[in-house]
């Protein structure tokens, strides 16, 4: 089984225009767990959390951060600051050739 690809790196300038229309995720718990089915790209709006995967990797995230997370990828949140994301679902390229 291949390991789910793990990106993180700092949003380009003009990220707020490009992600306006994505949909927009809150949390304030102390830690949520989450199953990636499909893969999704987020940029984190604000508030700051460690992500550690199933496979063992961990990924500190934080305001002003572009990050992408491969499908099956597996992670539990630990938030040290209230997080809000801008994020999208990756699409499956073979059915949206197929339409």
């Amino acid at each position: 089984m291949t390991t789910p690809s793990i990106s993180r790196q700092r949003a380009p300038h003009d990220i707020a225009r490009t992600t306006a229309d994505w949909d927009t995720w809150h949390c304030d718990s102390s830690t949520f767990q989450h199953r990636y089915v499909p893969g999704a790209t987020f940029y984190v709006v604000a508030g700051r959390a460690r992500l550690t995967f199933a496979h063992g990797a961990q990924l500190d995230i934080e305001a002003g951060d572009f990050v992408s997370i491969g499908e099956g990828a597996e992670a539990v949140w630990e938030i040290s600051a209230p997080i809000e994301t801008r994020y999208r679902y990756h699409v499956d390229s073979s059915a949206a050739t197929e339409a």
